[in-house]
């Protein structure tokens, strides 16, 4: 028997290939900005940007902050001035939005579940970025919409991301135990989930174990598995 009507996806790294995005985008801006593209120098652009993020979703950070210290601390690494690290931020945010490649079996999923569920994306990416990039993508039909930190002003895993998602769907109390979040980040994904008072299924294809306190209703190691845990198979 199905178990969920209204699904949650994260988009990336669940349905979209971010790290393949992320390489591209990266490599045209820092030519498009004259900067050494090297493993090196992507690489401290990789780990800066993962600890940022990081500290975005503890609430360390805002999200237009992020985007431009970012690029600010990899001008300033490579001896470049770091005052134009929101003018490349704005750069790389349009050329990431350019690339709606998906992970492989995420179009498939959607196409699976769409004639029986409701399907959305919440994200804690930029807005330029992953509206592009949805439209881009061959899953674009079957997502009903998008919703992301940026515009809402708030970010998963805060409760308040949730229950602005939940007001503009109108679903009421009722409805939440035919709703699921899925998604790869224990973090923020996973998290809010739990605090929103709904379901989660924890992607991790890598077969990690999930950290006490956080308890997954559900862990998935492929995108077929999180289709059968849906439709009850």
């Amino acid at each position: 028997m199905q178990r969920y009507s209204t699904v949650f996806f994260d988009a990336d790294q669940t349905l979209f290939d971010f790290h393949a995005a992320e390489h591209l985008a990266l490599c045209q801006v820092m030519k498009d900005y004259h900067l050494p593209v090297t493993e090196e120098t992507i690489g401290f652009y990789v780990d800066t940007n993962r600890g940022l993020w990081k500290l975005f979703d503890q609430g360390g950070i805002t999200q237009k902050e992020l985007g431009i210290e970012r690029f600010s601390r990899l001008l300033e690494h490579v001896g470049a001035n770091r005052n134009q690290g929101a003018e490349m931020n704005a750069a790389y945010e349009l050329a990431l939005g350019q690339h709606g490649i998906l992970l492989p079996g995420a179009l498939e999923l959607c196409r699976r579940l769409a004639p029986l569920c409701r399907l959305f994306i919440l994200t804690n990416g930029m807005t330029r970025s992953q509206t592009g990039r949805l439209e881009r993508s061959a899953i674009k039909e079957y997502i009903e919409k998008m919703y992301i930190s940026q515009a809402i002003g708030c970010q998963k895993p805060m409760k308040a991301f949730f229950d602005y998602v939940f007001d503009d769907l109108q679903l009421t109390k009722e409805q939440l135990p035919s709703a699921v979040m899925v998604g790869d980040s224990l973090n923020s994904d996973i998290q809010g989930g739990i605090h929103a008072g709904i379901d989660t299924i924890w992607y991790h294809p890598s077969g990690n174990e999930s950290p006490a306190p956080l308890t997954p209703t559900w862990e998935a190691r492929s995108l077929e598995e999180i289709g059968r845990i849906i439709l009850g198979e």
